[in-house]
C-alpha cells in the first residue's frame, strides 16, 4: 500500500526528485545488520513553485492506516499518525532523509527537501505461553502492586503472554522477615506476608503459576539471620535456616511450584574449572577465591573439620531442610554467568552432583535427587554471549559459523555459550531453567552510553539519540553499526538464536522467565534488555521470540528430538523378524517406529515429537516373547519429562 502526496486541502501533488529515492533498508532477513541506501541520494530538492516540499508515506502491510503525507514548508511541523489495525502492530517510521530507522515518534520538522517514510504494520505476535505450550513455560515477575493493575499495559502483557510468575523481590528473605523483624535478643521471627500473599493470590486467581525465589542467598537477607549474636555461629544459623525454610514452605505449601532454593553461591568470575582436579567447595563466595557470604562465614565459625565439616554444608543444609518441609516440591538451585561452559557450569554441576550424592546415601528413602533443576540467570550480552554450541558440538549445525564474530549470526563458543552449558547441565542428570532471562545490547555493566540511570533510557529506535553508540571506554559499537536503531535486529538475532536452542532442548527446560516487562522497567533498563518498548509496544525481539523458525529462515518446527531418537535407536536394535516375539506386538512397534521415523525427517512440533516418543515406547513395552520360554521385553526408558504441563 502506497500513500501519496497531497497538499493539504487540495488534489494529489506531483513528485518531485523524492520520488526517484528509494529509503534505506535493511539487507537480507536476519544476518544483516548494516543500514544502507539503495541507489544514489538526490541532493536537496529546489522548492516547488509554490515553495513547498513534499512528504510521501510508503507502508508494507495492510493493517493499518496513516496520516501525515503532503507538502510543507520548511521548517513547517509535520504531524504522523500511524494506527494499526485489530490485530496489527506498527513498526516505526524508516526515512534516509532524516536519519530514521524504526522511529517511534509523532512529528518532525519539515527539511528543506523532500522527504520520503517508510513504515509498516504486521500481526501482532501471538501469545508466548500458547507458542511454547507443549515446549516450557514462559514467565515474568512481578515487581509491585501496579504490575496487576486491571487495565494497565503491563496487567494486559501479563495476561497475554505468561503462564509463570516470579516475585521480583517480594518473596526474597529480607522481604518477608525484615531484619527489624529477628528481635536481636531472643532471635524470634515475626514474619511480614502480607505483599507476597496478594502476589501468590492474585498470581493464582489469573491461572497462572507462581515460582517461589529465593530462600537462601548472601544478598538482600537479613543480618540477624546469620550474623551477630543471634545468627553468627554455625549452630545459630543452621538453626535459622531451618526455622525459616519450613516457616516459609510451610506458608506457601501447594501455592508455588517450585522454588529457588541457594541463589548465587559462587564467585562472580569463573571461568575455567576443573572438577577432577578442583574442588568446588573453594570457589564459593566467602572462601578462599574471594566474595562475600555470611551463610559461608557462619557455618565457618564453630564448623568441626575434624569430623568433616565444611562452610559449604550450608547449600546441603538449605535443599536439605526445602525437600523435608515440601517433599513434593521441585527445589533447584539458581546462578548468573552460568554460560560459562567450561568454568562456573562445571563447579555448578559438580556441587549439585555431590549434594545428589550425599543425600542418596543418607536418604536412600527418597528416590528424588535433592536439587532436581539448575537455574541459569541469562543477564546476558548480545555480543559476548552466545547460543550455540560450535559445530562439533551443536544440535543445529545449519545456523552455526563457528567464523562468525562474537556478535554476528550464528556466533558460537564451546567454552562460553548456552548451548554448552545447557548439554553439560542435562548431560549430568539435571533439568535447566532460564529463571531470569535478559539480553543487553551494550557490551559491558556499566557501559551503557545512557549511564545507568532510569531517567536517561532512552528507547533504541529514539531518533533523538540515533549516533548514541558509545561512551567514554566502552567504544565496542564503533565502526559496527551506524545507528543505534541497529542494535534491535542484532539483539533480535541473538533472541531467535537464544529460542531456536531452547526448543532444542525443551524436553529438560521447565520454564523460561524475562526479567521485566519491558525494556525501562528493567533492573537494566539502560542496557535496553527486553523485547518489548517502553510503551510495550514489539520490538524485533518480540517477532523473534514468537517465531524464531521465521526469523532464522528455518523450514519445519525446531523441537527437542532426543528423547525420540533415543526411542527409535531402541527399537531398532531389537530382532523384530517375529521370531523373539509375536507378530501382533512385533507389528505394533514397526508401526509406531514407522511413525517416529517420519516425525524425525519432517521438522514436527513438540507436540508431536512427544507423542510419537510415548507411543514407541509404550509399544516396545508392550512387546510379547514368541512363546513360554521368551524373553522379556525390554524396559523402555521414561517418556520425555514435561513438568508442570
Amino acid at each position: 500500500m502506497r500513500t501519496t502526496t497531497r497538499r493539504p486541502g487540495g488534489a494529489p501533488g506531483t513528485r518531485t526528485g523524492a520520488a526517484r529515492r528509494l529509503a534505506a533498508r535493511w539487507v537480507g532477513t536476519a544476518a544483516a545488520v548494516t543500514l544502507v541506501a539503495v541507489g544514489v541520494a538526490a541532493p536537496v530538492q529546489a522548492a516547488g513553485t509554490d515553495g513547498t516540499y513534499d512528504v510521501e508515506i510508503r507502508v508494507e502491510g495492510r493493517g493499518g492506516t496513516v496520516t501525515g503525507a503532503g507538502s510543507y514548508e520548511a521548517g513547517e511541523t509535520v504531524d504522523l499518525t500511524a494506527t494499526p489495525g485489530r490485530g496489527h502492530v506498527w513498526g516505526g517510521w524508516t526515512s534516509p532523509e532524516l536519519g530514521w530507522i524504526g522511529a517511534r515518534v509523532g512529528s518532525f520538522t519539515m527539511p528543506e527537501q523532500d522527504v520520503v517514510l517508510e513504515t509498516s504494520f504486521r500481526k501482532a505476535i501471538k501469545p508466548l505461553k500458547d507458542v511454547y505450550r507443549d515446549y516450557f513455560d514462559v514467565g515474568n515477575i512481578w515487581s509491585h502492586p501496579g504490575t496487576y493493575e486491571q487495565g494497565s499495559p503491563a496487567s494486559e502483557t501479563i495476561a497475554k503472554h505468561y503462564s509463570v510468575m516470579t516475585a521480583e523481590n517480594a518473596m526474597k528473605p529480607d522481604q518477608l522477615l525484615p531484619n527489624d523483624n529477628i528481635d536481636p535478643e531472643t532471635g524470634a521471627f515475626t514474619f511480614n506476608f502480607a505483599q507476597a500473599d496478594a502476589f501468590v493470590d492474585e498470581t493464582l486467581a489469573r491461572g497462572m503459576k507462581v515460582h517461589g525465589h529465593v530462600l537462601v542467598w548472601h544478598g538482600q537477607s537479613p543480618a540477624r539471620l546469620n550474623s551477630g549474636t543471634t545468627g553468627g555461629t554455625r549452630a545459630q544459623a543452621r538453626a535459622n535456616m531451618e526455622r525459616y525454610i519450613t516457616e516459609v514452605l510451610t506458608h506457601f505449601d501447594g501455592r508455588a511450584v517450585s522454588w529457588d532454593v541457594v541463589n548465587e553461591a559462587f564467585v562472580d568470575g569463573l571461568a575455567e574449572f576443573d572438577p577432577a582436579t578442583q574442588d568446588w567447595r573453594d570457589f564459593l563466595r566467602g572462601g578462599p577465591n574471594g566474595g562475600f557470604s555470611r551463610w559461608y562465614t557462619a557455618y565457618a565459625n564453630g564448623a568441626d573439620t575434624a569430623a568433616g565439616e565444611h562452610p559449604a554444608d550450608f547449600l546441603y543444609d538449605a535443599f536439605v531442610f526445602a525437600r523435608t518441609a515440601d517433599p513434593d516440591m521441585r527445589l533447584e538451585y539458581n546462578d548468573f554467568n552460568v554460560f560459562q561452559s567450561e568454568g562456573k557450569a562445571q563447579a555448578i554441576i559438580a556441587m549439585a552432583t555431590d549434594l545428589n550424592a550425599r543425600y542418596a546415601a543418607e536418604h536412600p528413602e527418597d528416590p528424588r535427587p535433592l536439587v532436581e533443576a539448575i537455574g541459569m540467570q541469562s543477564h546476558n550480552y548480545i555480543n559476548q554471549t552466545p547460543a550455540f554450541a560450535c559445530s562439533s558440538n551443536t544440535r543445529l549445525p545449519q545456523l552455526v559459523d563457528d567464523a562468525a564474530a562474537e556478535w554476528q549470526p550464528g556466533a558460537c563458543s564451546d567454552e562460553a555459550s548456552v548451548e554448552r552449558s545447557i548439554q553439560l547441565i542435562t548431560e549430568a542428570g539435571f533439568e535447566v531453567s532460564i529463571s531470569e532471562l535478559d539480553l543487553q545490547v551494550w557490551e559491558a555493566w556499566n557501559g551503557q552510553p545512557e549511564g545507568d540511570d532510569r531517567a536517561a533510557y532512552r528507547d533504541l529506535t529514539d531518533p533523538s539519540v540515533a549516533d548514541r553508540i558509545s561512551r567514554e571506554g566502552f567504544t565496542y559499537w564503533v565502526g559496527k553499526i551506524e545507528n543505534r536503531a541497529e542494535l534491535e535486529r542484532i539483539q533480535a538475532q541473538r533472541f531467535a538464536e537464544y529460542f531456536a536452542v531452547y526448543k532444542t532442548y525443551a524436553t529438560d527446560i521447565d520454564r523460561v522467565t524475562f526479567w521485566g516487562l519491558n525494556d525501562q522497567l528493567s533492573w537494566r533498563s539502560t542496557h535496553n534488555p527486553l523485547i518489548l518498548n517502553s510503551d510495550f509496544s514489539e520490538k524485533l525481539a518480540a517477532v523473534a521470540v514468537a517465531d524464531p523458525e521465521r526469523w532464522l529462515g528455518i523450514r519445519g518446527h525446531l523441537s527437542d528430538t532426543s528423547k525420540l531418537q533415543e526411542a527409535v535407536d531402541q527399537a531398532e536394535a531389537l530382532d523384530l523378524r517375529g521370531h523373539t516375539y509375536t507378530g501382533k506386538s512385533v507389528g505394533a512397534v514397526r508401526k509406531a517406529l514407522g511413525k517416529a521415523t517420519s516425525v524425525l525427517a519432517k521438522g514436527a512440533p513438540q507436540a508431536k515429537v512427544d507423542e510419537a516418543t510415548a507411543a514407541l515406547l509404550d509399544a516396545i513395552a508392550a512387546l510379547e516373547p514368541n512363546g513360554p520360554k521368551g524373553p522379556k521385553p525390554p524396559k523402555a526408558p521414561k517418556p520425555p519429562h514435561r513438568p508442570h504441563r
